[in-house]
C-alpha cells in the first residue's frame, strides 16, 4: 500500500504545519529564519544587517583597542580600503545593471512572438476551464491560485465521496490517503495566503513547499497499480486531478519566472537609488581623511574616529549588503524551484 503522508515525525513539527500561525508564535527561531530567507522586506533586512555589522565593529574596536587616530593619520590603510570600496561600488553597480539590461533585452521580440505568448496563455486558461465548472479563470495570481485550489479540492472531494467507487479495500485506502494529503497541503497554503498581503512574492512563497511532483507521481502510480480495481469514475477523477495538478505545477513555475524578473528589477532600482549617494559619501570620506577633518561629536566610551570610520565603512558596504539580501531570497526560491519537471530531489516514500 502506498503511504502518501510525508508529514514530519516530530509532533511539534506536525502541529506547526497544521497551524502555522501558532507555530510561528511558539518558534521565534523558525520565524526569524523564514523572515531572513523569504518573507522579510529585503531593504529592512539590509538595514538590519548593516546595524549588526556596525555594532560588531564598534564592539571589537572598543574591546580590542587600537589607535584609529594613528591608523588614519600615519598610514594610508584606511584610504586604500575606501578607494577599493569606491571603485568596487562603481564596477559592481555597472555589472548588476548590465545583467538587468540583458534580462530586459529578452523581452524585446517581434509582434508575432508576443501574440503567440498571449495565445498560449489563453489556451492554458481555456484548458483549465474545461476541467473546472467554475466560470472563467482569473488572471491575477491570488485569484488564479484560489481558483486552482478550489478545482483540486473539488476533484479530491469527488474521489472521497464518489458513489460507484472501487470496492477494493487496498485501492480505496490509497485513494483516501492521497486526497487527505492533498487536502492537508492545500489547507496550509490557504492559511498562509489569508495571513499575508496579496503580493506576488508572498503568494509564490506560500506554495514553495507544495509537493506537486510527488502528488503527480503518486496519482499516476495509483492509476497504474490499481487500474483493474478502479472504476471508470475513479479513473476519470484521477485523470482530471492529474491534469489540474499539472496545471498548478506549470502555473507556479511560470509565476516563479515572473517573480525572478520582478525581483531583479527591484534590486536594480534599489541599487540605482542607493549607489549614487554612497559613491558621493565615500568620495567625501576620502577627502575628509586627506585633510584630517572628522566630527568630534561621538558616543560616550567610543573614540570619534573609531565611530565615524566604522560608520563610513558600513555605508560604503551597503550596496553589497543590499545585493546579498536580495540574492539570499532569490537563491532560496531557486533552490525550491530547480526545474519545471515531475522529478524531485526529495526522497519519494512508497
Amino acid at each position: 500500500m502506498f503511504v502518501i503522508s510525508n508529514q514530519p515525525s516530530d509532533p511539534d513539527e506536525t502541529e506547526a504545519e497544521e497551524n502555522p500561525s501558532e507555530a510561528t508564535s511558539r518558534s521565534p527561531v523558525i520565524w526569524l529564519v523564514r523572515w531572513v530567507l523569504l518573507t522579510g522586506d529585503r531593504r529592512v533586512l539590509a538595514l538590519f544587517t548593516e546595524i549588526v555589522i556596525l555594532l560588531t565593529l564598534l564592539t571589537v574596536g572598543t574591546v580590542w583597542e587600537f589607535e584609529m587616530e594613528r591608523l588614519v593619520t600615519e598610514t594610508r590603510a584606511v584610504q586604500t580600503l575606501f578607494n577599493t570600496l569606491l571603485g568596487g561600488i562603481i564596477l559592481f553597480v555597472s555589472v548588476v545593471l548590465s545583467i538587468n539590461t540583458a534580462a530586459l533585452a529578452q523581452e524585446f521580440a517581434p509582434l508575432q512572438v508576443k501574440l503567440a505568448r498571449i495565445e498560449d496563455s489563453i489556451e492554458f486558461q481555456i484548458e483549465l476551464e474545461e476541467l473546472v465548472d467554475d466560470g472563467i479563470s482569473p488572471a491575477g495570481l491570488q485569484p488564479f491560485l484560489q481558483y486552482v485550489i478550489r478545482a483540486i479540492r473539488s476533484e479530491a472531494e469527488s474521489i472521497r465521496t464518489i458513489d460507484d467507487s472501487t470496492t477494493d479495500e487496498r485501492a480505496r485506502t490509497d485513494l483516501l490517503a492521497l486526497v487527505d494529503d492533498i487536502d492537508t497541503r492545500l489547507s496550509l497554503i490557504e492559511d498562509r495566503i489569508r495571513q499575508t498581503e496579496p503580493r506576488i512574492s508572498i503568494l509564490l512563497l506560500s506554495t514553495l513547499d507544495y509537493p506537486y511532483a510527488r502528488h503527480i507521481n503518486v496519482t499516476r502510480r495509483l492509476k497504474a497499480t490499481h487500474k483493474d480495481a478502479l472504476t471508470e469514475s475513479d479513473q476519470d477523477s484521477l485523470a482530471a486531478l492529474l491534469r489540474i495538478l499539472t496545471i498548478l505545477a506549470s502555473g507556479r513555475e511560470y509565476f516563479t519566472t515572473l517573480y525572478f524578473k520582478r525581483e531583479l528589477r527591484n534590486l536594480s532600482s534599489a541599487l540605482l537609488v542607493l549607489s549614487l549617494p554612497v559613491i558621493v559619501f565615500t568620495s567625501y570620506v576620502l577627502l575628509a581623511m586627506d585633510t584630517g577633518l572628522f566630527p568630534q561629536t561621538t558616543i560616550p566610551g567610543i573614540r570619534s574616529r573609531l565611530l565615524y570610520v566604522n560608520v563610513a565603512f558600513v555605508i560604503a558596504l551597503s550596496p553589497y549588503v543590499l545585493l546579498s539580501s536580495y540574492m539570499l531570497r532569490i537563491l532560496t526560491v531557486s533552490k525550491h524551484s530547480l526545474e519545471s519537471t515531475v522529478f524531485t530531489l526529495d526522497s519519494d516514500v512508497d
